[in-house]
């Protein structure tokens, strides 16, 4: 395996880990957007739905910044592939459930993964 290759997927993994966590967190604040709506909507709170809507924007605005992250290691790791190896083909297959993530197989046979 190429140093330089490794080094780019552990930063990608890690990354991807900070935007599990700004997911989840996003994820709580729907839920919690969404109790606030039912509630809202039981007792005709108009104030109640306006929160609902800020924190279900504060989720999404949260969600967004993690596939940003996404995003950011990905580019990462193509760079430095492209940067050692040139032009060269990027598959990615099994998925990995813990770490939300595929792996990536070079068409050189490298296999970059958890």
């Amino acid at each position: 395996m190429n140093a330089k290759l490794s080094a780019a997927w552990k930063k990608r993994d890690k990354l991807r880990a900070e935007a599990a966590k700004l997911w989840a967190e996003g994820s709580k604040l729907r839920v919690e957007a969404a109790k606030l709506q039912a509630e809202g909507a039981k007792t005709e709170g108009d104030k109640l739905w306006a929160e609902g809507f800020k924190l279900q924007a504060e989720g999404d605005k949260l969600r967004v910044e993690g596939f940003k992250l996404q995003a950011e290691g990905d580019i990462i790791f193509r760079d430095a592939v492209v940067s050692e190896h040139g032009n060269i083909g990027l598959e990615w297959v099994n998925w990995n459930e813990e770490h939300r993530s595929y792996e990536c197989h070079l068409s050189n046979g490298e296999v970059y993964g958890f």
